[in-house]
């Protein structure tokens, strides 16, 4: 139990990397909270990690509103007294050519992938600054090191987590708070129409995530890049 007592905030926990990483850490023995915008979607999720008989508790929760974010670490906060691990991991994309990218969906995107994680970065801070620290992992994509056509807004919020995530980082240091910046390339995630045998287990990178979340505090990963074997080329 690694992670006795220890709390961690999930985003975009109802399905893909944020599942998976809620089922790897509540296996460690955290307390789990997870967030989605589906309700629905993230109660069936949750069934699978408290069956691992963590603490879990769900919150409906568009990241891309902050009262709404607000909400979420607070109750978090009244529920486990404490905020140790979060993962910004919700996120959201049109493809689409940038001559049929709407505005909504471009204001949408940013404020999903990018408002979103200021947000909850802006709400937990303060409490992992009282607590003496904290683990933030902000979850850009390979999209964030080299952009691609059809994803103008996707790339542009990816790529703004790593200066976002620099910046973040140079603020925690000095509270012992690690925030690092993940770049995972293809997943089997539901994302995509087929499944991919060689895409990435999000299982395994959720793994990932509890190896760097149990380093000794004065270790941290500022930035990774985690992809399967046959995705080379990147970054």
């Amino acid at each position: 139990m690694q992670l006795r007592d220890h709390t961690a905030i999930i985003t975009g926990a109802s399905s893909g990397l944020g599942q998976a990483t809620a089922l790897v850490l509540a296996r460690a023995g955290a307390n789990i909270v997870m967030s989605a915008r589906r309700p629905e979607k993230l109660s069936a999720a949750a069934e699978a990690v408290r069956k691992t008989e963590a603490k879990v508790l769900t919150l409906a929760t568009d990241v891309g509103r902050a009262d709404q974010v607000e909400r979420l670490v607070q109750t978090t906060l009244e529920t486990f007294g404490r905020v140790d691990t979060l993962v910004n991991n919700a996120g959201l994309d049109y493809p689409a050519p940038i001559t049929e990218l709407t505005v909504e969906q471009w204001n949408e995107i940013i404020a999903v992938n990018l408002s979103g994680v200021f947000y909850a970065c802006k709400a937990v801070f303060p409490i992992m600054m009282k607590q003496g620290g904290g683990s933030i992992f902000n979850i850009s994509s390979v999209a964030g090191k080299r952009g691609w056509p059809n994803a103008t807004a996707y790339c542009a919020t990816k790529f703004a987590l790593t200066g976002f995530t620099q910046a973040l980082m140079g603020e925690g240091k000095p509270h012992n708070i690690r925030c690092s910046v993940i770049y995972p390339g293809g997943m089997d995630t539901g994302w995509h129409k087929e499944r991919n045998p060689d895409f990435l287990n999000p299982e395994d990178v959720g793994k990932f995530l509890l190896h760097l979340i149990t380093q000794d505090p004065r270790f941290v990963v500022n930035e990774a890049v985690v992809t399967p074997m046959n995705e080379g080329g990147y970054p």
